[in-house]
């Protein structure tokens, strides 16, 4: 079963976020839109680290309730 888990690279999923991000340089402080840009990205990088520490224990653990893997793992996503 552990070759058919998703596995999200971080730095990728983080990396392709910051280039969906539209921050306007010309209107904030050079600092300021550093600063929202690196929120960006480490909220991007751990969250795509979550996700797969999620689907490990997930793959992992035993229950007697029938959910699905998808649904355990949006339904802690969800929390956040």
């Amino acid at each position: 079963m552990q070759d058919q888990q998703t596995k999200i690279d971080p730095e990728k999923f983080a990396y392709h976020f910051m280039d969906s991000l539209t921050i306007d340089f010309s209107t904030k402080k050079t600092e300021a839109a550093a600063k929202e840009a690196l929120a960006g990205y480490l909220s991007a990088y751990y969250l795509a680290q979550r996700f797969n520490n999620l689907e490990n224990d997930f793959f992992n653990e035993e229950t007697g309730k029938p959910m699905s893997t998808y649904q355990k793992i949006l339904s802690e996503l969800n929390q956040y």
